[in-house]
């Protein structure tokens, strides 16, 4: 009997497999993938951000063509960005088993280039997680972001989203819907009828608050807190469609006489805003609101808009009612020389409007918008 030594073995299964002649060939070897990138072009004239209850798409409104996603958690109220950063913000939670367990809420910061987060930061648990365009607001210095809390009084949580820390909960009592005014302060609607203004110090801890006298009655006819930007301050909009522009300056807060939305009122039901999202935008240069409106009375501010009625803040008068084949959910109107009427049709896609000729372009395939956000 012949014995392999130990080294005699190892040297024959480390010996490299040579093919017999005739024998099959040796298989070869399989390169390595090649993998890319993709990253976001520069934004374009009227890019919006669409977001939905499974993230947030950021399309090209001249094209229809979207340009990337945002995987954001199951509870975020909104998203918002600021382009000299190049950044979005969400304020989102999260649980750690994913429908419950352990509840985390935070403030992500996402990159514009590839849309990844780069950045969390913990918050307190208290976020109001419904689906309202006003409960995340960036302060006009692209700094501080507010966000709106319920636990179950009111507070907002100040986010320094250039530092990436959490400064501190501001108490609120009684008062909703953060509304960006001034570098640093913001406005609030309050249960008793007034506006609450509240003033930041540089480092984001409150400095001063102001409350405006009563403007509105909450049991008669409440404002609601869906509200528009314009090019001064914000605009305001009652239940039965009485419109108030209010803007500050350094500690006042003004508000003007409000007005009805003409050829709206008539005797019993009429016209009136409302939806369950959000229904009011304005177009700064022009000074053009866009509303959605719907036919009914007391109590009907849920019901979706049928059509969007076209207002001019200067002059108070109806410059055009666009009829809708489905109710609308959502829009919004860009900010660009030749804007664009965004409009999230209820159980359908998202239509895109010239917003002066009203001519719709295009309908894209982003159904289930809950807000837009323009760049």
């Amino acid at each position: 009997m012949r014995f392999i030594t130990k080294m005699a073995l190892v040297l024959m299964f480390a010996a490299p497999l040579v093919p017999r002649p005739g024998s099959a060939p040796a298989l070869a070897q399989i390169p390595p993938e090649q993998t890319s990138v993709a990253t976001m072009p520069d934004a374009g004239p009227n890019w919006f951000v669409s977001k939905s209850g499974s993230g947030a798409r950021v399309f090209n409104a001249e094209s229809g063509e979207m340009q990337g996603q945002l995987s954001l958690s199951d509870w975020t109220p909104a998203v918002t960005m600021w382009n000299p950063r190049k950044e979005f913000y969400a304020a989102e939670s999260y649980f750690a088993r994913g429908a419950h367990g352990e509840r985390t809420d935070m403030v992500t910061v996402y990159d514009y280039a590839n849309l990844a987060p780069i950045a969390e930061i913990i918050i307190p648990n208290h976020m109001a997680r419904i689906a309202i365009r006003a409960h995340l607001a960036l302060l006009n210095n692209g700094r501080h972001l507010v966000v709106h809390n319920i636990n179950p009084g009111h507070s907002v949580s100040i986010v320094d989203v250039q530092d990436r820390i959490f400064v501190y909960e501001i108490s609120t009592p009684g008062c909703a819907v953060n509304l960006a005014v001034a570098q640093n302060d913001f406005l609030q609607i309050c249960g008793d009828g007034t506006l609450q203004l509240i003033q930041l110090e540089l480092s984001g801890f409150e400095e001063n608050r102001v409350r405006s006298p009563v403007f509105f009655d909450v049991q008669a006819d409440a404002v609601f807190d869906r509200a528009a930007r314009t090019a001064s301050g914000w605009l305001l909009v009652t239940h039965s469609g009485v419109l108030f522009e209010v803007s500050t300056d350094d500690t006042e807060i003004n508000i003007s006489e409000g007005w009805n939305i003409p050829e709206a009122a008539e005797e019993g039901e009429g016209w009136r805003p409302g939806g369950r999202s959000e229904f009011l935008s304005v177009h700064h240069a022009s000074g053009l609101a866009y509303i959605a409106m719907h036919e009914g009375g007391i109590d009907t501010h849920h019901d979706r808009g049928t059509e969007i009625w076209v207002i001019d803040l200067a002059t108070k008068r109806l410059l055009h009612r666009l009829e809708m084949e489905k109710p609308v959910s959502t829009l919004i109107v860009t900010q660009e020389t030749n804007p664009k009427l965004i409009v999230g049709v209820f159980e359908g896609n998202t239509d895109v409007y010239d917003a002066f000729t009203f001519k719709l372009e295009r309908s894209i395939e982003a159904p289930g918008a809950q807000m837009f956000e323009d760049f």
